[in-house]
């Protein structure tokens, strides 16, 4: 349903037939946004795009006025440089260079397709375009992008928004809302715990998203974000992909408990809990 990313090959003769023919044949062309200005005479903000095959941007350059871009607000504009984003161009000025473009009529070809195939209570894949402010930014799409607050993406208060989601990353969200009428999308992202288990004793691989003194946030699945001590006289660093051993779960409450994994640790305890079996003292079991 996501609109693919055109390929356009130019020289450096006779390139602007590329964006003639595309205006012409109302063609989408891939391009990249490197800026967002405010210009001196206008108000409101605009994106500067760099189109694929064209390195060079004072070769030509595109621009997109917020009104424009297909967002629902101008406050995500930032949040899209350095992405690529789907345009269709409107008027070329070839003394300047310049080349405006519109992603909104783009947006809304695929809202019109979306309205007539999602369903509410549906579940499907988004993709994660921004986090800013409290609010997730999910393409569900065709570059239709809807924004979720923090109290229907948030699934670890103690950890940041933009730490527990990445743009680029894909989630699974559930269609809340379809309104025909005013082409009005409401979207939540499902409950990353409803469909994990975990037992005490198993080994996991997470990654290290917030250290806090001695406590460790550590993330083993999308959405799962589990706590560990962080061992004595060890250095852990955000963003590290440790192995740890669960030590307790609660997938309603969401919670997660672990010690980072030492093999010399088990082998020491197995040992012991051998003596007292031989013993006849074993009155805990030991993993």
């Amino acid at each position: 349903m996501r609109l693919m990313p055109e390929e356009t090959a130019a020289g450096k003769s006779g390139f602007w037939d590329i964006f003639y023919d595309a205006r012409d044949r109302d063609r989408v062309l891939n391009a990249t946004v490197i800026s967002v200005k405010r210009p001196e005479t206008l108000n409101g903000f605009y994106w500067e795009l760099k189109f694929e095959g064209f390195e060079d941007t004072a070769a030509v350059l595109g621009l997109v006025p917020s009104s424009e871009t297909g967002l629902p607000d101008e406050d995500m504009m930032g949040s899209f440089v350095n992405k690529k984003v789907n345009v269709k161009v409107k008027s070329i000025d070839k003394n300047s260079g310049i080349v405006a473009c519109t992603r909104r009529e783009v947006v809304e070809e695929a809202r019109a397709r979306l309205m007539n195939t999602l369903s509410e209570g549906e579940e499907t894949w988004s993709l994660v375009r921004f986090v800013s402010g409290g609010r997730l930014g999910l393409d569900i799409g065709g570059g239709v992008v809807v924004g979720v607050p923090c109290s229907r993406a948030a699934f670890s208060r103690s950890v940041p928004l933009d730490m527990q989601y990445r743009p680029g990353q894909m989630v699974r969200v559930e269609i809340r809302v379809v309104n025909r009428e005013k082409s009005e999308i409401e979207i939540s992202v499902k409950n990353p715990w409803e469909n994990e288990k975990f037992n005490r004793g198993d080994i996991v691989t997470g990654r290290v998203l917030k250290v806090d003194g001695d406590k460790l946030f550590v993330e083993v699945r999308q959405g799962v974000i589990g706590l560990a001590g962080c061992p004595v006289g060890k250095r852990v660093s955000e963003g590290e992909q440790l192995v740890f051993q669960v030590t307790a779960f609660n997938g309603a409450e969401r919670k997660l408990h672990m010690v980072l994994f030492d093999s010399e640790r088990i082998r020491g305890r197995r040992r012991a809990r051998a003596r007292r079996l031989r013993t006849g003292n074993d009155k805990e079991s030991v993993r």
